[in-house]
C-alpha cells in the first residue's frame, strides 16, 4: 500500500495552497548570528542563549511561531517547544491538531483519513540534545528554525504542508554542564589535540540530566521530570515524523536511517519503508556535499525506550541521526584519519539532514498522514488483550497501572466476574475464571502497539547483536499476575480515566483509627508503604518489624508486618501526616491467636538510619544517579552523597548504612576503613559490579568464575577446530557469551528479612529480575543466599544462551553476610536500574532500613 501512495502523491503538487511569501516578513526574522553574535559552530550556545534566540524569532514572527513551555528541569531551566507553521495554519492550530489526533483513533475510517490527509498538514517533531554533551544538534536546531522562517531553498514551501515542532534542547541541565565545563577548560583558542584537557569531561560529564539519568533510555519508563513533561505533550501533537539528533564517536561519519537489525516485530512495514525513504533523501543531500555517511548499521530498532523506537510505536517515523563528535570533540578535534572535525562541520551536517527530512516529509505529506492513520486503524489487530489480576498486594497492580496511565495506555476494569480462555504468563497458574476487578488492557487502541510491546511476556528477537537490553516485560517488572486472552466477554467493563482509581487504594489523608487501650497499630509490608514509613520515621517516629507471621484479631499478618506502638509521642498525628492513617489497623491486645505476641524478641526495631550514598569519581554515574533519584524522589529518604575519595574511618562513624552503586572503586585505605566500619556494626548495601568487588574484599564472597572448564582436557581436534574459526563464527560465539538484559526467575528465602513484602503478587518465594552480564556469587556456607537462580534455570524473556543458563544455575543473586557486628547485603544486579524494575525495590529498601536492626 505504501508504495502505491508514494507513486501517486510524489507526482502531485502540494495539496495545501501556499500563502504568498512576504519577503518583508521573512527578512525580519533574525539569524542566530544576528542575535548571538557568532556564526554556526563558532562557539557553544548555552541554554540562556538558545532561549534568547527563540524569544527573538517569536517576537519577529508572532503569526508563524508559538513558544510553549512544557516544564522545567530539576535545576530550574525551561523545557520548551517552538511550534512553527504558516500563518493561516497557526491561526487555527488547535483545529489542525484536533484533526491530526483524529487520525490516531482506530475507529477513524480510511475515507475520513483520506479527507484529513488532503486538507491537513503533517506534524513533524525534531528533538535535539537529549544527551547534553552531544552538542552540535542544538546549534543546528537554531539554524533549522531560521531556515524554516525565511523559507530557505533547502526547505522551500515545507510550511505549506507541515507544522514543525522543535525541541531545541531536551536536556538543558546536561547541556549547560557540558558547555560551561568546556568553556572553563579551553584556552584562548580551541586546541584540536584530542589529549588536551578541553577534550576530557570531568565526572559525570554532560551526557545525562541532573540526576545523571540517560534521558534517551527513559521514554518507555518516564521516570525523570524532563521525560514526564515531554510525554504529557505527545497527545497534543501526535507527530507523523520524529527525529532524535545525536552524536557518536568523533572518528565516525554520520548515521541516518534505515535502522539496523534487530527490528521490533511490532512495527508494520509502513514504519520501515519510510525509514528507507528518508534515508534516500538524506543520502542525496549528503552526496551533493560530498559528505560520508552510513545506514543500517549499529543502531537498531528494538528496545522501546529510545527517541526513535518509542515514537515509532505510536505511529511516528521515529529515527535517530548520529553525527560524529560527542563530548570529546569540543570546538575542533584532530582525527586519526588526518582531518580536523569542527563544531561547525557537525552542526551543518545535522542542519542538512534535518532540512532534507523536512523537505521529504512535506513532498509526501498526504502519504505520511494516510499511513499514520492506517498504523492506528490496524493497531493491536490479531494481538491478545492483556488481563491483569490484582491479588494479595494490590499496590503492585496500582503501580503498574500508574505506569500505563503515564504512557497514555487505556485500560478498563471488570465490574463483574467472567470466564474466558486465556494464556497465563510464566510463573502464574492457568485460569479461566477471572474475578471482578480484573484489569483489561485492549490491544486495539491508539497506543496498542506500545501497550503490547511493554506488556507482552516476550518479544521475538532476531539478530546477533543488540544495542541495549532485550527484555523489559512490565508484568514481571511489577510482579503482577497477567494473562493474554484472544476473546474477552462482557463483564461490565468500565474505562478508567486519567485520574480514576482502578484498584482500591488508600486515601492518604485519612487519620488512623484510635488505638484501643493505647496499644498501637499494625500494617503489612509493601513497597507502597515504605515511603510513608520513611515520612513517619523522619518526623521522629519509630516502630518494630515482626519477624514471623502471626494471627491477631482474626486476621493473618505476614512476616515483615509493621507494629507502631501508641505510647510514643504524637504517634497518631505522625501516622496521619505520613499517609499511613488509612492503612494502620488499631490493635487492642498484643496477644496473638497464632504465632508470636507483639512483644516478641523476634522483631527488628526500626528508626531512621543515617545513610551515605557513594557518588563521584570512581562510581558509575548512571547507577549513582539512579540511586540518588530513587532515595530522594521515590523513597523520600534523607541521605548524604559521599565522594569515594573521602571515605575514611572518621567519615564513616557518622553513618549507619553505606550504599555502593555500580562501579564503586575505593582505594585500599578506604576499603580497609569500610571493612572495619562494617565489623563495628555498619551496614553495607552494594549492587552489581560493586557487590562483586566489595563483596570479595569486605565479606570474602567468591564470584562465580567463567573459567570453570579451563582445566578440562581439550583434544587436539577441538583445539584445531577453535583455531580455524572464521570471523563470523567468532562473532557469533561472542554474541552467545553475552547476557544483554534477560528476565530470569529468582527463588527467595521467605524467612529472611530482606524478602519481607517482596516476591511477586501471591508468591513471596519468587522474584523476577532483569539480569545482565553473568556476574553472580558462588553459594557458600559462610553467608546466606537470600535470592538464588535455581537448578535447570530457564529464561522468561530476552536473549540468553543455554551455556549461560547453565553457568547461572544454582548461583547466588542476593547475598547477606554478617561481618563482625555488621552486615553486608549484595545484589548481583542493580535493582534500581533505569528506575523501572519495581519488584526489586522492596528487598533493596529492606536492606537499607531493616539492615541496621538485624
Amino acid at each position: 500500500m505504501i508504495r502505491r501512495w508514494l507513486t501517486a502523491y510524489t507526482a502531485l503538487p502540494l495539496l495545501l495552497c501556499a500563502a504568498a511569501p512576504l519577503a518583508a516578513q521573512q527578512n525580519s526574522v533574525p539569524s542566530p548570528a544576528d542575535v548571538l553574535g557568532y556564526g554556526i559552530g563558532e562557539r557553544f550556545t548555552d541554554v540562556a542563549g538558545i532561549t534568547r534566540y527563540l524569544e527573538a524569532v517569536t517576537a519577529a514572527a508572532p503569526d508563524r511561531t508559538r513558544l510553549e513551555r512544557y516544564g522545567q528541569t530539576p535545576e530550574g531551566r525551561p523545557l520548551v517547544q517552538l511550534v512553527i507553521a504558516r500563518a493561516d495554519l497557526m491561526a487555527r492550530l488547535d483545529q489542525v491538531l484536533a484533526m491530526n489526533r483524529e487520525l490516531s483513533e482506530p475507529a477513524t475510517s480510511a475515507a475520513r483519513a483520506r479527507q484529513i490527509a488532503a486538507e491537513n498538514p503533517a506534524v513533524l517533531y525534531f528533538s535535539y540534545g537529549v544527551h547534553g554533551n552531544e552538542s552540535s544538534s542544538s546549534e543546528a536546531a537554531l539554524y533549522t528554525i531560521w531556515d524554516l522562517l525565511r523559507d530557505a531553498p533547502e526547505v522551500a514551501h515545507v510550511l505549506d504542508s507541515a507544522v514543525v515542532v522543535i525541541d531545541p534542547v531536551v536536556n538543558p541541565d546536561g547541556r549547560d554542564r557540558y558547555v560551561h565545563g568546556y568553556k572553563r577548560a579551553r584556552g584562548a583558542e580551541p586546541n584540536p589535540d584530542p589529549s588536551a584537557r578541553e577534550h576530557s569531561e570531568p565526572w559525570p560529564g554532560g551526557r545525562t540530566n541532573h540526576y545523571m539519568f540517560d534521558l534517551n533510555r527513559d521514554w518507555a519508563w518516564g521516570s525523570q521530570p524532563e521525560t514526564k513533561a515531554r510525554l504529557a505533550t505527545w497527545d497534543r501533537f501526535w507527530p507523523q515524523v520524529h527525529v532524535d539528533f545525536h552524536e557518536m564517536g568523533s572518528s565516525s561519519t554520520y548515521f541516518f536511517f534505515p535502522a539496523a537489525e534487530p527490528i521490533n516485530p511490532m512495527y508494520p512495514e509502513h514504519i520501515l519503508e519510510w525509514g528507507r525513504i528518508f534515508g534516500a533523501a538524506n543520502a542525496a543531500a549528503f552526496d551533493r556535499h560530498g559528505w560520508d555517511y552510513y545506514t543500517a548499521e549499529g543502531f537498531d530498532l528494538f528496545y522501546p525506550g529510545y527517541g526513535d523506537t518509542w515514537p515509532s510505536l505510536l505511529g511516528a517515523i521515529g529515527m535517530t541521526y548520529e553525527q560524529a563528535g560527542g563530548g570529546s570533540a569540543g570546538l575542533a578535534v584532530a582525527r586519526a584519519q588526518g582531518d580536523t572535525l569542527t563544531l561547525t562541520d557537525r552542526a551543518e551536517h545535522h542542519r542538512t539532514a534535518g532540512n532534507a527530512t523536512l523537505q521529504a516529509s512535506a513532498v509526501r505529506k498526504s502519504a505520511l498522514l494516510e499511513g499514520f492513520a492506517e498504523f492506528h486503524r490496524t493497531s493491536g489487530q490479531g494481538m491478545p488483550d492483556v488481563l491483569i489480576v490484582p491479588g494479595a498486594d494490590p499496590a503492585r497492580a496500582r503501580a503498574l497501572l500508574a505506569h500505563l496511565r503515564q504512557q497514555g495506555i487505556r485500560y478498563e476494569r471488570a465490574g463483574s466476574a467472567f470466564r474466558t480462555d486465556a494464556s497465563s504468563y510464566a510463573g502464574w497458574a492457568a485460569r479461566r475464571d477471572f474475578p471482578e476487578g480484573t484489569i483489561r488492557v485492549p490491544a486495539e487502541q491508539p497506543r496498542g502497539r506500545l501497550a503490547m510491546t511493554l506488556l507482552q511476556p516476550d518479544i521475538l528477537f532476531e539478530g546477533t547483536s543488540s544495542y541495549d537490553i532485550t527484555a523489559w516485560s512490565l508484568p514481571f517488572a511489577y510482579g503482577v499476575e497477567t494473562h493474554g486472552a484472544d476473546a474477552v466477554p462482557d463483564a461490565d467493563w468500565r474505562a478508567i480515566g486519567p485520574t480514576g482509581v482502578a484498584v482500591g487504594q488508600v486515601v492518604e489523608a485519612t487519620p488512623p483509627a484510635a488505638a484501643p487501650a493505647a496499644l498501637g497499630w499494625l500494617f503489612p509490608p509493601s513497597f507502597e508503604n515504605w515511603g510513608r514509613v520513611v515520612r513517619f520515621l523522619t518526623a521522629g517516629g519509630h516502630g518494630r518489624v515482626l519477624d514471623e507471621p502471626f494471627t491477631m484479631a482474626g486476621r493473618a499478618w505476614p512476616a515483615g508486618t509493621f507494629y507502631i506502638p501508641a505510647r510514643q509521642p504524637e504517634a497518631r498525628e505522625r501516622l496521619s501526616a505520613a499517609g499511613l492513617g488509612g492503612i494502620a489497623v488499631p490493635i487492642a491486645s498484643g496477644r496473638a491467636e497464632e504465632g508470636n505476641d507483639l512483644g516478641t524478641n523476634d522483631a527488628y526495631r526500626i528508626t531512621l538510619p543515617e545513610v551515605a550514598l557513594l557518588v563521584g569519581e570512581g562510581v558509575s554515574s548512571g547507577s549513582a544517579g539512579a540511586h540518588w533519584f530513587f532515595l530522594e524522589q521515590t523513597l523520600g529518604l534523607p541521605f548524604d552523597q559521599v565522594e569515594p575519595g573521602s571515605v575514611s574511618a572518621r567519615l564513616l562513624q557518622d553513618y549507619d548504612v553505606v550504599v555502593a552503586p555500580e562501579g564503586s572503586r575505593l582505594s585500599e585505605g578506604a576499603t580497609e576503613a569500610l571493612t572495619e566500619w562494617v565489623r563495628a556494626g555498619g551496614t553495607l548495601v552494594a549492587v552489581g559490579s560493586s557487590a562483586r568487588g566489595l563483596g570479595a574484599s569486605v565479606a570474602g564472597l567468591e564470584t562465580r568464575s567463567d573459567d570453570e572448564d579451563e582445566d578440562e582436557e581439550v583434544s587436539d581436534e577441538e583445539r584445531l577446530e577453535e583455531a580455524l574459526r572464521t570471523r563470523e563464527e567468532r562473532r557469533l560465539e561472542n554474541w552467545e557469551e553475552r547476557i544483554p538484559g534477560t528476565i530470569l526467575p529468582v527463588r527467595l528465602d521467605v524467612d529472611h528479612p530482606l524478602t519481607f513484602g517482596a516476591g511477586v503478587d501471591g508468591d513471596p518465594g519468587r522474584l523476577y529480575v532483569l539480569h545482565s552480564g553473568g556476574g553472580v556469587f558462588e553459594p557458600g556456607t559462610g553467608f546466606e543466599t537470600v535470592g538464588a537462580f535455581g537448578a535447570a534455570l530457564e529464561r522468561v524473556s530476552g536473549v540468553i544462551s543455554e551455556q549461560n543458563l547453565e553457568h547461572l544455575s544454582q548461583s547466588t543473586w542476593l547475598a547477606a553476610s554478617g561481618v563482625g557486628g555488621g552486615n553486608v547485603f549484595l545484589f548481583a544486579d542493580d535493582p534500581i536500574f533505569r528506575h523501572f524494575w519495581y519488584a526489586a525495590w522492596q528487598p533493596y529498601v529492606n536492606a537499607i532500613l531493616l539492615g541496621p536492626g538485624m
